[in-house]
């Protein structure tokens, strides 16, 4: 790894140098100043270890899908949930997967979600109304969660 700053030089197109230039970000003028700028735009887009920057990327991710499920009629609690644990659940594992202590620190970004998750299961089993699941679905509910409930007490 490099202890000290280094020199680089590069050829640009006109375009190129035009962009470089233009980029108006914390007071970068100098060359060496917009390229650390570009550099910086360019780590904060990868999203590495930002959860806010992850969630709307993976939020942005399940648009197309979303979409989909609101063009249609019918309408589902539980589907509705499961696209809100994968878009939290990506994020979780986006934003903690560069981390020296991966696991733990996923484990405890990933718990809100789950628990949220869980909380609306449970509501789901007991739900009544028009974005209920099938009959069949919500019993099947209810047999996954009695024993998290018989545990829990």
């Amino acid at each position: 790894m490099l202890n000290k700053s280094q020199s680089i030089s590069a050829r640009l197109s006109p375009e190129d140098y035009a962009y470089l230039m233009s980029i108006d970000r914390n007071g970068a003028v100098t060359q060496s100043e917009k390229v650390r700028e570009l550099i910086a735009m360019a780590r904060e887009s990868a999203g590495a270890g930002s959860f806010a920057l992850a969630y709307l990327t993976s939020t942005e991710a399940m648009l197309p899908v979303r979409a989909r499920y609101a063009e249609g009629t019918e309408r589902s609690l539980l589907v509705e949930a499961v696209m809100d644990l994968v878009s939290e659940g990506a994020a979780a594992i986006q934003s903690c997967a560069n981390q020296q202590d991966m696991v733990p620190a996923l484990e405890k970004r990933a718990l809100p979600a789950i628990d949220a998750f869980l909380n609306k299961l449970r509501l789901l089993s007991l739900a009544a109304g028009t974005d209920r699941p099938s009959p069949d679905i919500g019993q099947t509910l209810r047999e996954y969660l009695q024993p998290l409930d018989k545990s829990s007490r």
